[in-house]
């Protein structure tokens, strides 16, 4: 049956399979989640600055990030790939977050505003959004070296002492805290998390380990089972060499933070790995997106390991189930109207599906409309798609397609 996604700034999903369920979180309890959230960061006397860093993100899967860039690329039913990465950081007390943006992140400010989702809308810390750094013709990327030296004045202002650097399509749930006490207690110069992954990911880079944990290698991207270990780029160190390691390294006319900064240090500095034991999933191609997606229908995938997620609140009405509809293993977020057939699918908010209209093995983003009769088979289909009356769009399980935003078919 389907599992109902609600519409609040901080929701769960049901583990139930066998029946539709509905979890609702009134404000005033979210508020009260986020309270205790933060005093138990003050007691764990946090002092780490959070910096989502976007710049290693740049042309993957045109597809879906022609209009928007890939942490704003909406995931699972009702979320933006980003969420995942702020909701870990605030339920572990990180009260200040830089994003270090790369292009067309119009839709990522739209999306994240103030940070009042996430509990970052305030005086001190909060939430910090830095354009990217550009040549002077303003179109050439300089790379992520240049974007946090561009913006220097934001470490030099925090009162944090460490770092910690992620990006947004790497979905972990890493222990940002316990990375941290684990840095500290190995006396670590430089510490970057590590996990086993049982899939070949085209994304990952495998990572390589002596005596201790110390990090002795990191591949190219191209991760099969066989190398054992794959990094997650999440690193953490203390602000002060951070700031120092850029300046070298901008001064030689390095670019990138991994290729100027992270691999010169491995057999200078005590660059230490750390073992993250939990789940990941890598969104980096349309393949991998619709197979993480589907794997949400099993309930294989990260989400079910968040107490909550925070995001954007959009107000909608429940989904309406009109007769006739039938619904089977499916994620349905609120607002949809469902007058037909949806099977192993994942439907975005506002979504309708007509009369005799069937929807299988596929993701359909907000406010698109399934017109009476038409099939939709392994495809994902943008926002505000149409698909005409009768009209057939079918994919395979390992081409499936993609129908980009505002199409009527």
């Amino acid at each position: 049956m389907a599992r109902q996604l609600v519409s609040r700034g901080a929701t769960s999903l049901s583990s139930s399979r066998m029946k539709i369920s509905k979890v609702e979180q009134s404000s005033s309890n979210v508020l009260d989640y986020k309270i205790d959230r933060r005093k138990e960061a003050l007691l764990l006397t946090n002092d780490l600055l959070g910096i989502i860093n976007l710049g290693t993100e740049e042309g993957l899967f045109p597809e879906l990030t022609g209009h928007r860039n890939l942490a704003a690329v909406p995931f699972s039913g009702r979320y933006r790939l980003i969420d995942f990465t702020l909701t870990n950081m605030i339920t572990q007390g990180i009260d200040q977050v830089g994003i270090f943006t790369l292009d067309k992140y119009r839709s990522l400010m739209d999306h994240v505003g103030s940070g009042k989702e996430w509990d970052l809308d305030r005086s001190q810390g909060g939430l910090h959004i830095f354009p990217p750094a550009l040549k002077p013709d303003g179109e050439a990327y300089l790379g992520d070296l240049a974007n946090f030296s561009m913006h220097r004045e934001h470490f030099v202002r925090s009162k944090q002492a460490y770092v910690v650097i992620t990006g947004s399509n790497v979905l972990t749930t890493i222990d940002y805290q316990n990375m941290l006490e684990h840095h500290k207690s190995m006396g670590a110069d430089i510490t970057l998390a590590y996990t086993e992954h049982e899939q070949k990911c085209g994304y990952c880079r495998p990572i390589r380990l002596g005596e201790n944990d110390r990090v002795v290698g990191i591949g190219e991207r191209g991760f099969s089972p066989d190398d054992e270990h794959a990094y997650t780029e999440t690193i953490v160190m203390s602000k002060n060499l951070f700031l120092r390691l850029v300046d070298e390294a901008t001064s030689k006319g390095e670019y990138d933070l991994l290729d100027g900064v992270i691999l010169p240090q491995l057999h200078r500095l005590h660059v230490h790995g750390y073992h993250y034991t939990g789940k990941m999933q890598v969104i980096h191609s349309v393949l991998s997106y619709y197979n993480e997606s589907m794997r949400l229908l099993r309930q294989e995938g990260i989400i079910y390991d968040f107490p909550h997620i925070y995001t954007k609140i959009k107000h909608e009405p429940p989904t309406r189930y009109l007769k006739g509809s039938k619904v089977n293993e499916a994620l349905v977020a609120n607002g949809c109207k469902i007058s037909g057939e949806v099977q192993n699918s994942i439907l975005f908010r506002g979504v309708v599906i007509s009369e005799h209209a069937r929807v299988k093995n596929s993701i359909i983003l907000s406010k698109s409309i399934i017109e009476e009769g038409a099939v939709v088979e392994n495809a994902i289909l943008d926002k505000e798609v149409v698909v005409k009356r009768g009209q057939v769009i079918r994919g395979t399980v390992d081409e499936p397609i993609v129908i980009r935003k505002r199409t009527t078919v």
